[in-house]
């Protein structure tokens, strides 16, 4: 599905359309935004040195680098992405920001430009109906097209309308209960799952960031899906929210290829998820096709 964004009145005659800036049914769970470079100038870092106190020569005279360029504070670069996220036109909207997490993979030097990438991994409305919160990747990447900064971090969004949309988003709701139990009577439906697991008696568990929700399967049927088990799961597959975002939305189902570069890790028995290869990969298939039936009801 491609993001509908509506364009807001022309500002004034023949000047050209102003996209209308994004409320929270708007964030569509796969798609990623990017946008143009931002460089850390000297000036700009002596400023955020001045601000936050910390002005360690690292910052201020000179860094490890070859050309001894002084290093970009991590902290600015996290500020940065709010900073692009607003200019994006992005923040309008946005009520909070919180939940963040953010990884200082490599230093940031100044004269640096770095471009910040980001997807959106989750959306969730709120029980009051009027906004909701959203999660988002954040990847940032130098001129060299090296990583330095990789982050996630949730936003509170007004919603456009305050009505009880769950039913026509459920195909990306994932992990919720609502999602895996739909997603349970797909798989019921689907003749190379139930072909796969037709001889199997266990739990396959899945893990989206650290949420999980399982699926009980005896011979071909899911008898019971939810959070828990009596029994526990026979083994679990796990990845960060932004993997699962990009297999299930993406162009193709290529989880055999990012399992090839370790994206997913498996708990539990790894003899029983061998066996299980085929199965789970009828059920990313259901589940991505279950994924592109959002807003079509």
């Amino acid at each position: 599905m491609v993001s509908s964004t509506t364009e807001a009145p022309r500002e004034a005659s023949g000047s050209a359309p102003r996209p209308e800036a994004p409320y929270f049914e708007d964030f569509e769970v796969g798609r990623v935004y990017t946008g143009p470079a931002r460089t850390f100038s000297a000036a700009v870092v002596a400023a955020f040195a001045e601000v936050s106190g910390d002005q360690a020569a690292l910052h201020t005279d000179g860094g490890p680098s070859a050309d001894a360029r002084p290093v970009v504070h991590g902290p600015l670069g996290l500020a940065g992405f709010f900073g692009w996220h607003h200019d994006r036109g992005l923040s309008v909207h946005v009520e909070a920001a919180f939940d963040t997490h953010w990884d200082f993979v490599a230093p940031i030097h100044v004269g640096d430009s770095v471009t910040y990438e980001m997807t959106v991994t989750r959306t969730r409305r709120t029980s009051a109906l009027r906004n909701g919160v959203v999660g988002r990747h954040v990847v940032v990447r130098n001129q060299h097209g090296e990583t330095v900064q990789v982050g996630r971090t949730a936003a509170l969004v007004t919603a456009r309308d305050a009505v009880d949309d769950r039913a026509a988003r459920l195909g990306r709701a994932f992990p919720s209960v609502e999602w895996v139990r739909a997603l349970a009577t797909r798989l019921g439906d689907s003749a190379a799952f139930t072909r796969a697991t037709s001889t199997w008696d266990g739990t396959i568990g899945l893990r989206f960031g650290s949420d999980p929700v399982l699926l009980r399967v005896y011979r071909g049927r899911v008898l019971e899906a939810g959070t828990r088990t009596p029994d526990g799961p026979t083994f679990v597959l796990s990845a960060p929210d932004v993997v699962w975002a990009g297999l299930l939305t993406g162009p193709r189902n290529d989880f055999t290829r990012r399992t090839l570069r370790d994206e997913f890790e498996v708990e539990g028995s790894a003899y029983e998820y061998l066996r299980l290869t085929a199965a789970i990969v009828a059920l990313v298939d259901e589940a991505r096709a279950f994924a592109r039936t959002e807003g079509t009801r």
